[in-house]
């Protein structure tokens, strides 16, 4: 039983690893397509996804490196906190577009490039979720909701993308942006809630114990 429970954090590690290394890619490639767009969107998109890499490198940090419930438990509420200030910050500057709108015009070549980008991640984050949905290690499951929130947000760019050279009704699109990014970013920031509050009532139960 102990070998397999290391050979499944050690299939934990690589697939994630593995998924960092795409989404940090994903995010490179969205900060270059808002800088040669000149458009401050794709760019906050990509500082998110930096962000979520961040934080599953804490929870890849905590597989590795903790000893015991407690250390994982601290890597996990870590993760979370970040996941909410990451979350929080995005959906306050959402929630600008509709004081300041900020109508991005893309290029046809380049906003299928950035909607492509933005589904290849959504596609990675969802891979990452089905993959581990078996596996019930807390700082696994602090990454799968990491790929969530994440999933969530890339919808947001998708639809920016997309409506840029879909759309004529380029008047509105600030504000519709605008409301779907605060939706996803309060989502995730309420996936990030409920990470702290799990693993708070699980140490509860463990002191108790």
């Amino acid at each position: 039983m102990s070998r397999r429970a290391a050979e499944r954090a050690g299939r934990s590690i690589h697939i994630t690893g593995a998924a960092c290394l795409g989404n940090t890619a994903v995010g490179v490639g969205k900060l270059a397509m808002g800088l040669s767009s000149l458009s401050l969107f794709p760019c906050v998109s990509a500082l998110y996804t930096f962000g979520m890499v961040t934080a599953k490198c804490v929870a890849l940090a905590g597989i590795v490196k903790s000893e015991s419930d407690r250390e994982q438990y601290r890597y996990y509420k870590a993760s979370g906190v970040i996941l909410i200030v990451s979350s929080v910050l995005y959906a306050v500057y959402s929630a600008r577009l509709f004081f300041y709108p900020e109508s991005g015009s893309y290029h046809a070549y380049i906003a299928l490039g950035i909607a492509a980008v933005t589904f290849a991640e959504l596609t990675l984050n969802i891979r990452g979720v089905i993959i581990e949905r078996k596996n019930h290690t807390q700082l696994v499951h602090a990454i799968k909701m990491l790929n969530l929130a994440s999933s969530l947000i890339c919808l947001v760019l998708t639809q920016t993308a997309i409506l840029s050279f879909a759309s004529g009704r380029a008047k509105i699109h600030p504000a519709a942006n605008g409301l779907l990014g605060v939706l996803m970013g309060g989502a995730a920031t309420l996936l990030g809630a409920a990470m702290i509050v799990r693993i708070l009532r699980i140490e509860k139960k463990g002191a108790r114990a």
